[in-house]
């Protein structure tokens, strides 16, 4: 190939995603393929599940296909990330209903994620004089230790997507 090429730059794929229903092909045939050819093969590859509509399997004749640009408009784009990030675990089958989507947004987002923010303000407001303190006194070892934890969040959720432990 042309060094420089569009091929070159993307080509082995670091990760090959496929459906698992073929998976074999993929797995098998395909990787022979490209070595018959003289090409490399992909470093990696993951097979996702599959993801349904209202229990039922998605498909255009069936009329029950999701656009995720309609998601987003109805539903917001934090919330569909939200939902598909927790309900739809990578490698397993998921399962989309409006009823699902509006009761993880309501549940969590809106009630759980709600009463942390509430009662963090309420804390704020009784006992630092209702403002967010303007200067910081030294921290504790417990400070430290939850300062390290989120140090090293960004690494353990890079690790866990690079690896598709998500």
């Amino acid at each position: 190939m042309d060094e420089g090429s569009s091929f070159d730059k993307f080509w082995p794929g670091s990760l090959h995603v496929v459906g698992k229903d073929i998976l074999r092909f993929h797995a098998i045939y395909w990787p022979a393929f490209l070595m018959a050819a003289d090409l490399p093969v992909p470093k990696r590859l993951f097979a996702h599940g599959w993801w349904t509509k209202d229990g039922e399997k998605i498909s255009k004749s069936l009329g029950n296909v999701i656009d995720p640009v309609e998601l987003v408009e109805k539903y917001g784009v934090d919330q569909t990330r939200f939902f598909l990030m927790s309900e739809v675990t990578f490698g397993s089958d998921g399962d989309f209903s409006d009823e699902k989507m509006i009761f993880k947004v309501n549940a969590n987002l809106a009630n759980e994620l709600g009463n942390l923010c509430h009662r963090t303000l309420t804390l704020v407001f009784k006992n630092c004089g209702k403002a967010v303190p303007s200067e910081i006194g030294q921290y504790t070892e417990e400070d430290e230790k939850l300062l390290a934890t989120a140090r090293k969040l960004r690494e353990t959720a890079s690790d866990a997507i690079s690896t598709q432990a998500i």
